[in-house]
């Protein structure tokens, strides 16, 4: 894979997104989570677009990679019995941060939205 087609890593915003949208949603219908993926990945595209003035990938954030990274995360819930994935470093930190604290993650989570509602 060239140098230009690797996915880049996951940054703070993003995962801060998808660590409150796992809480938020995990007890929800498989539906209801797959629709929450479907919105998460649409914002992430859309902030990516914002941050970097250029079309996304095909790929790039899209409900398969949002669905993925939602197990990796379902995996670091101590409430679930779910293993086998394991999270990113930065995945773990804020799963953490949240546990610790989830209205601060979910103010955090709120400004992120509304700093890219343009």
């Amino acid at each position: 894979m060239s140098e230009s087609k690797k996915q880049r890593k996951w940054v703070r915003e993003e995962v801060v997104i998808l660590v409150t949208e796992y809480f938020k949603t995990k007890n929800l219908s498989a539906e209801e989570i797959s629709d929450n993926h479907q919105m998460i990945s649409a914002f992430l595209r859309k902030r990516e677009e914002m941050l970097t003035g250029l079309p996304v990938a095909d790929i790039f954030r899209n409900y398969a990679g949002i669905h993925m990274q939602s197990v990796r995360i379902r995996c670091l819930d101590p409430d679930t019995q779910y293993s086998g994935m394991q999270g990113t470093k930065l995945q773990k930190e804020i799963v953490q941060e949240y546990l610790e604290n989830p209205l601060k993650m979910m103010e955090e989570a709120d400004a992120i939205y509304v700093k890219y509602q343009k």
